[in-house]
């Protein structure tokens, strides 16, 4: 495949592939990205990186492509703060004209100007986990004192159980 294009510096996923919209089916260019931040909508994303391939066909330009980043989350167990990887897979076709669009997102615009935002904002939102953990042992903060127990035990007495639900504890594992 050809080398990679030159992206712009102001609005890096908003491509100029207007030059590909006179080219015959079948042409194609690689577009890199290695951005140390990025804003998309509303998800602010670090170290952003990856590629995406567009091909011309017939109804417009098929774009494959995959990309990572690192999210700031909070852990759900613990509260934490930490840097969450993610991984987003593109493929999606873009229809030119975009009269021809049966959603306007997955359109080039008159001007040959193609935002990859709106797609790219859904592929990282369904990259989150649903449980944000800052690892899978996390041990989560403990329930009598909120002390985080991933930094230190806790050296209170466990809380009384209620006894009528003493019988339940021979159902948990002995350790």
């Amino acid at each position: 495949m050809p080398g990679g294009v030159q992206l712009n510096t102001h609005d890096p996923l908003r491509l100029n592939v207007g030059f590909m919209l006179h080219e015959s089916v079948g042409f194609s260019r690689n577009f890199d990205f290695d951005l140390p931040e990025v804003a998309i909508e509303d998800i602010q994303l670090a170290a952003f990186s990856g590629n995406a391939s567009l091909t011309r066909t017939a109804q417009g330009l098929y774009a494959q492509g995959e990309f990572t980043a690192i999210s700031p989350s909070q852990c759900v167990r613990c509260l934490g703060e930490y840097d969450q990887q993610l991984a987003a897979e593109l493929s999606e076709l873009f229809a030119y004209p975009p009269a021809s669009a049966s959603d306007p997102q997955l359109a080039v615009s008159v001007t040959g100007i193609l935002d990859l935002i709106p797609i790219l904002r859904d592929c990282f939102l369904l990259a989150v986990p649903l449980q944000l953990l800052c690892n899978p042992d996390c041990k989560a903060l403990c329930a009598i004192c909120g002390n985080d127990r991933n930094q230190a035990a806790c050296d209170h007495p466990e809380a009384e159980v209620d006894p009528r639900f003493e019988v339940l504890k021979s159902l948990l594992p002995k350790q």
